[in-house]
């Protein structure tokens, strides 16, 4: 898979649009992901990596712990979000946080690194053991992997929504057509282990309620994949405008209860 087949391989929208929601989806992982990075501490002074960085939310959690004597290379391919991320970190004075162009199915463009994180990255490629490979090359010998995935599986709301079942069924679909597994996060333990992490550990985390961003997150997904679920001609463009609708129309309901997938976190350290 070459860069380009990689970008046509995601299907949800980049540029500021994706930016935006990552921003809200970033709000509502900071504490489990906190808790996460929380296991592999201290990692003062350290080189860490983010492959697939998007907008940088979480390399900034980590240029945090690496301080300013460490080092976090971060690097994606949507320059759009790559370009906010450098002026984010211009304005909160990182000077120690560098943004890359740059694949995550290619050589890394870091070596010697303590730690490599990876979020809802593996999900959309059709050979999850690339990224793998390049990552035990980029980590130093005892150097740790940490991966957040998802699993559509473990899906809910309350009260049912047809919208929001189907919104569901057209994401498996639309990610499927491309090569993608939005189930992948069950598998994250064995993928590490078959690419030769030692130590393997993992848990799970779903976040979900009845107020505040969480709930926006279906409706900021679907937004997202609908000109993908458009151009695989999975369902038409009225019928996506509707279910739009619809699940904006819930998610603004104070009696509904929207639940984001299952997301499984994995880690792993290089022998």
């Amino acid at each position: 898979m070459a860069p380009l087949d990689e970008l046509r391989s995601y299907i949800i929208k980049g540029g500021e649009e994706g930016r935006a929601r990552l921003s809200v989806l970033a709000r509502v992982l900071a504490p489990t992901t906190a808790t996460l990075l929380d296991r592999f501490e201290p990692l003062r002074g350290r080189l860490a990596i983010d492959a697939g960085c998007g907008g940088g939310d979480v390399s900034f959690e980590i240029a945090g712990r690496v301080g300013p004597t460490g080092r976090v290379v971060a690097f994606d391919l949507d320059e759009t979000k790559l370009a906010a991320a450098r002026d984010e970190a211009k304005r909160r004075g990182l000077g120690h946080v560098g943004f890359i162009n740059g694949s995550v199915i290619e050589p890394w463009p870091a070596r010697g690194a303590s730690l490599a994180y990876v979020r809802f990255v593996l999900t959309h490629l059709a050979e999850p053991d690339a990224l793998l490979r390049h990552a035990l090359e980029a980590l130093e010998p005892g150097g740790t992997i940490v991966v957040e995935d998802i699993d559509f599986g473990g899906l809910f709301c309350d009260p049912a929504s047809e919208a929001f079942d189907r919104s569901n069924e057209l994401y498996v679909a639309a990610a499927r057509l491309r090569g993608g597994d939005a189930f992948i996060g069950r598998r994250l333990a064995r993928l590490l282990e078959d690419a030769g992490f030692a130590g393997v550990g993992s848990s799970l985390v779903q976040p979900y309620g009845r107020s505040g961003d969480v709930k926006q997150i279906s409706s900021l997904t679907f937004a997202a994949i609908s000109d993908a679920v458009i151009a695989s001609n999975l369902a038409t463009a009225g019928e996506v405008a509707a279910i739009r609708m619809a699940l904006q129309a819930f998610a603004a309901r104070p009696d509904t209860t929207l639940s984001m997938p299952r997301i499984f976190q994995a880690w792993g350290n290089k022998p």
